[in-house]
């Protein structure tokens, strides 16, 4: 009899950690960063403007008023949450870093998507080059905006 009942519980063990490992080792496709959005804040005004489209010019010239939320959009496939996925994003201003900085997308949305946030600061007075790559998976993906703002007299 306890022969049998070690037996049972042997058999269960041995299932429960073939589901386990199984569960452990799904494979989730890849993210991909599908775009990035740009909407210019005028803090004078306490107020969103348009979003700049890509290859629109904002017409920036010695604007000290403008600083700029940025949406880095995230595809993969809806529901799924990996926590090793992480994108990277590192804005450059001319030939200097402005920032650097490490998102965390949550659960992707019912169409897939999730947006990672970005604050630039005001004033910027160069090109503004936004480039965001997924990490934490083997497919690579990446993209890259440039936006203008112009100083001087």
């Amino acid at each position: 009899m306890k022969r049998n009942i070690l037996l049972l519980f042997a058999v269960v063990y041995l299932v429960i950690g073939t589901i386990d490992a199984s569960a452990q080792t799904k494979t989730v496709a890849p993210y991909s960063i599908t775009a990035i959005r740009v909407m210019p804040y005028e803090a004078s005004q306490g107020k969103f403007l348009d979003e700049l489209k890509p290859d629109e010019f904002g017409g920036y010239f010695n604007d000290l008023d403008k600083s700029l939320l940025v949406l880095v959009e995230v595809t993969g496939p809806a529901g799924e949450y990996v926590t090793a996925r992480r994108v990277s994003v590192r804005v450059t201003e001319g030939k200097k870093v402005k920032l650097t900085k490490v998102g965390y997308p949550g659960v992707l949305n019912e169409n897939g998507k999730y947006w990672v946030p970005i604050w630039l600061e005001a004033a910027m007075c160069d090109e503004v080059t936004i480039t965001a790559s997924m990490t934490g998976q083997t497919k690579k993906s990446s993209m890259k905006r440039t936006l203008n703002f112009m100083c001087g007299e």
